[in-house]
């Protein structure tokens, strides 16, 4: 149906029979042309003894801490009563339309939504599927935002809709929830997909996947189940859900997941799937996400308790609530026997090595950065003046994991830590806060963190990696191969766009050898010492001149300038965390209690 349908009247499903009064609210949502993206919704509300509504779409959603400006979607927006009379209706802000009303009487909203924004994981529909998070689809007014829900889908013949939510009675593409805001948490996807089931102690989990690509779907669905097994053990076989809905989108391009309440959405370019590498990439965020069913969804921060739709819900714990979720994806993709162990210490060697480069730990703190995450930035000034609650939740899990164990002897870690939280600050107790969280590590290790959290939580204290890691038998170190004729390399601390020429500066890093000489982001570099360079060899060309300074020209705002430069001389390898030559029997048993696997040679004499 064509969008000016609605321009002149109401669409004929909304001048249906009148509802009776009731505590429900009901939405409709009918796709009118999905190769436009386009849909009609209708919302239909009990009655209140108020003259008015106010009507709302959230500003944001769940799982990405950002003003996404969500009603921009919305056109047509009117409103009805009972008996399919026009209700005036005044816009007062940008996510919110003000209905007048009768008391006792019935309110029905319908309205226009344009979902074209598969990227942002809010709204998207096309001639194969839609994908409809509520917080970008489906109104919401909240005196009834804790009433029981109801939506009814007229979609395409042939697809199929599947959600997190209970499927209506005798109703192919109906969903019932308890309230609004176990709705705006259960994305539906609807439409041409491949699917499968499995169970999990006693739980069903259903995977649905969208798209083509050069993924192995059977494949997919036995990795799942394992990390699915390695997230139950983690919580001692405490499970928050019944039933559990992976739903994966193969791309063209858009890439990134979000966890909600009993489901997850997972998007990666639909030919990333099938190299090693890639494939893990994968495995980790579904563990990431599956992770979060716990650590944000049952149990997170008091000031996110309950979620504010309209503005921001400011907290100091995103550093536990994301950062701590990557920490365990790499246990729990390592632990489920999907990942090597030399593969699991290359990814920390790269986290690592990224955070020694990151100049913003030292400018800004976790509990900073958590605040902060609803204005943060992204790029250079990131790096140089901000730290990021995903790295350095990360490498303060990895941090507080150790410590526990070192403290408890190997017995207790951090897992048992979220344990506490998810038994005693779930979000039906209200959540937790900095103080229940330390005294959870208090009830863990019997030992006191107030200080740690001063340093490392509150204040930018290095993280003692060497000291960390030779806990567990292992080490940090750039390795420089015996057969490399280069052993060392000039260091300038700059990056540069990949495959430019001449080769364009995208990052300087705060007080490198690149910015003390006034290097800026955008310069194009043309000559070292007379020399041309482009991307591609300018390392190379740079260790022609084995003694510093050297003679820069560039352009800058398409004017020639000459600056020197004086580099570094470092190690030229790569960032690796491997085994200390000589572990003690203590810190192999660490490292296993760590990782949950056998120190290699026990492995490998057990098998």
């Amino acid at each position: 149906m064509k969008p000016k349908f609605l321009a002149y009247a109401l669409p004929l499903f909304l001048l249906a029979a009148a509802p009776a009064a009731r505590a429900d609210v009901d939405y409709q949502l009918r796709i009118t042309d999905a190769a436009q993206h386009l849909a009609e919704v209708r919302a239909t509300f009990p009655a209140s003894n108020a003259t008015t509504l106010d009507v709302q779409m959230p500003n944001w959603r769940t799982g990405r801490y950002q003003i996404l400006n969500l009603a921009n979607g919305v056109r047509m927006f009117k409103a009805v009563n009972a008996k399919g009379e026009p209700l005036a209706v005044a816009k007062t802000d940008k996510g919110t339309w003000q209905v007048q009303t009768t008391p006792g009487d019935a309110v029905t909203v319908s309205y226009e939504v344009y979902a074209n924004v598969l990227g942002e994981r809010t709204r998207h529909i096309d001639d194969t599927h839609a994908y409809l998070d509520a917080s970008g689809v489906f109104v919401y007014a909240a005196p009834f935002r804790n009433e029981p829900v109801k939506v009814k889908m007229d979609v395409p013949a042939g697809w199929q809709s599947r959600s997190g939510m209970d499927a209506g009675t005798n109703c192919n593409h109906c969903f019932v929830a308890p309230n609004y805001d176990v709705l705006v948490d259960s994305p539906i996807e609807t439409g041409i997909h491949e699917f499968h089931s499995f169970m999990v102690d006693g739980r069903t989990i259903e995977l649905a996947i969208w798209g083509r690509g050069n993924y192995d779907s059977k494949k997919m669905a036995e990795d799942l189940k394992k990390v699915v097994i390695e997230g139950g053990k983690l919580y001692g076989g405490k499970w928050p859900f019944q039933r559990y809905l992976f739903i994966v989108h193969a791309t063209d391009g858009a890439g990134g997941a979000t966890e909600h309440l009993n489901s997850t959405v997972i998007q990666k370019p639909r030919w990333t799937f099938a190299k090693r590498k890639d494939y893990l990439n994968f495995i980790r965020t579904a563990a990431h996400e599956f992770f979060h069913t716990w650590n944000v969804k049952a149990y997170r921060p008091k000031e996110m308790v309950p979620y504010e739709y309209q503005k921001e819900n400011y907290n100091r714990l995103l550093w536990v609530a994301e950062g701590h979720t990557s920490y365990f994806e790499e246990l729990m993709v390592l632990r489920a026997g999907l990942e090597k162990r030399d593969e699991f210490m290359e990814e920390y060697a790269k986290l690592i090595d990224d955070y020694l480069h990151q100049p913003g730990r030292f400018q800004q703190t976790a509990s900073e950065s958590s605040f902060d995450e609803w204005i943060s930035v992204g790029g250079e000034r990131a790096r140089n003046a901000s730290v990021n609650i995903y790295t350095k939740g990360q490498v303060l899990g990895l941090m507080m994991d150790i410590e526990l164990r070192r403290q408890t002897k190997g017995a207790k870690g951090l897992e048992d830590v979220h344990r506490v939280l998810y038994e005693k600050h779930s979000v039906a107790q209200g959540g937790y806060d900095p103080k229940a969280l330390k005294a959870a590590l208090r009830q863990v290790s019997g030992q006191d963190w107030s200080g740690w959290w001063a340093q490392y939580v509150d204040g930018t204290a290095e993280i003692p990696f060497k000291d960390l890691l030779k806990t567990v038998g292992m080490q940090y170190l750039i390795d420089v191969p015996k057969d490399e004729e280069q052993k060392e390399a000039w260091w300038a601390g700059w990056k540069v766009k990949e495959g430019s020429d001449p080769a364009v500066v995208t990052e300087v890093e705060r007080d490198g050898p690149a910015w003390k000489a006034g290097i800026v982001s955008g310069d194009v570099l043309l000559a070292v010492n007379g020399v041309k360079v482009s991307a591609k060899d300018l390392s190379e060309k740079l260790y022609l001149t084995k003694t510093g300074p050297f003679k820069l020209h560039l352009f800058r705002r398409d004017e020639l300038r000459e600056i020197q430069l004086a580099p570094v001389l470092q190690p030229n390898g790569k960032a690796k965390v491997k085994a200390l030559d000589k572990p003690t029997a203590e810190q192999k048993v660490m490292n296993a209690a760590w990782l949950g696997t056998p120190w290699p040679k026990e492995e490998a004499k057990k098998n």
